[in-house]
């Protein structure tokens, strides 16, 4: 199963990803307290939980060292418990829909030749961008008549 990623925990637990994100973050949050462990050969349920590092996201939405955080405890989780595993990956699966472009990869850019202006690279931008200084006030109108004495 591909890893969570902390971009797609992100847009989901800030809530840039619209009405639909929101609905995609209670699901991870019913799906992680729903499994609440697994039991052992010896009979004893160990805790295989990634509900505090949820919780901690949730202190914080815009933390992107506690989205990689719990983007691990869920991938260590998984690797624990099979059934929790296939339904993370199901809801994992629904989330990219909500959320495109948030998985591994990577931007790259190429210059070549000439002077160049300011340049750009990015990947998963959420909010807006500006370039250059802001645009002057306009000048307040004359006045009829001349000089405004």
């Amino acid at each position: 199963m591909e890893p969570v990623s902390a971009a797609l925990l992100l847009a989901l637990a800030t809530g840039a990803a619209g009405a639909a994100g929101g609905q995609s973050w209670q699901g991870l949050v019913a799906l992680v307290r729903r499994w609440r462990g697994q039991e052992s050969p010896s009979g004893v349920v160990e805790p295989v939980s990634a509900e505090a590092e949820l919780t901690s996201l949730e202190q914080d939405p815009a933390d992107e060292r506690r989205a990689q955080i719990l983007s691990v405890a869920l991938a260590a989780r998984a690797g624990r418990d099979a059934g929790f595993a296939a339904a993370l990956e199901a809801w994992h699966r629904q989330a990219q829909q909500v959320v495109p472009n948030t998985g591994a990869g990577s931007v790259s850019t190429n210059i070549s030749g000439g002077s160049q202006g300011n340049v750009v690279t990015a990947r998963d931008v959420t909010g807006g961008l500006h370039f250059g200084l802001p645009a002057s006030p306009p000048s307040p109108p004359e006045r009829p008549g001349g000089s405004g004495s």
